[in-house]
């Protein structure tokens, strides 16, 4: 919490679910070791923002994304570009429960897949994020199924990439097109808890 803006602070206290809280300053702190990783001073975490009906921000030419979950916490990084990553436990949900937010080729891929309709809506709501929108009304607006293999909004193309997160979990990176390599690390969260450093992991193509 130290490392956080007092309004930042503020906000994260007045949550009622502690595992909110934990699962959001576990996320705080997956943040800042990347931070760290990319050479940015520790106190750089202090200029954390969240406006308002809009996505995060630091004082950093560096764009960021944190999803979390029951039992899973993701965190992107980018210098070279906006970036979006979503993350969901596996549930009970179909394609055919989403008519307002899923179009008739992403429901048809999905079928009766809870699997599939899962890595639709991470897709989905990790381009959603990228592109700087919120709400559902902008994750409906979001297209999985171009021909390219790209995903579209308003226009514009996203690559997505699956990230690896166990069998119990989906999740998806979304890029602008064209971005460059990935890197995946993997952090347990006793190591989250005590500071320690990431294992690394295959870079994806």
């Amino acid at each position: 919490m130290a490392d956080l803006p007092p309004s930042r602070r503020a906000e994260i206290s007045r949550w009622s679910d502690p595992r909110d809280r934990q699962r959001s300053l576990l996320g705080s702190r997956l943040l800042a070791l990347g931070l760290h990783r990319l050479g940015c001073p520790a106190e750089v975490l202090a200029t954390l923002r969240h406006p308002p009906q809009s996505r995060p921000t630091l004082d950093l030419p560096v764009d960021f994304s944190v999803s979390h979950c029951d039992g899973r916490i993701v965190c992107a990084l980018s210098t070279c570009g906006p970036v979006g990553v979503d993350v969901e436990a596996l549930g009970a949900l179909m394609a055919q429960d989403f008519h307002l937010y899923l179009n008739a080729a992403e429901r048809v891929w999905a079928g009766r897949s809870a699997r599939r309709f899962y890595a639709v809506w991470t897709r989905k709501e990790a381009v959603a994020k990228a592109a700087g929108s919120g709400g559902l009304r902008d994750v409906a607006r979001v297209d999985t199924s171009p021909a390219t293999g790209l995903c579209e909004l308003d226009g514009g193309l996203w690559r997505t990439l699956p990230v690896p997160v166990g069998r119990g979990h989906v999740a998806h990176l979304a890029l602008a097109d064209g971005t460059g390599e990935v890197t995946l690390r993997r952090v347990s969260r006793q190591a989250l808890e005590r500071g320690g450093a990431p294992t690394a992991a295959p870079c994806l193509p």
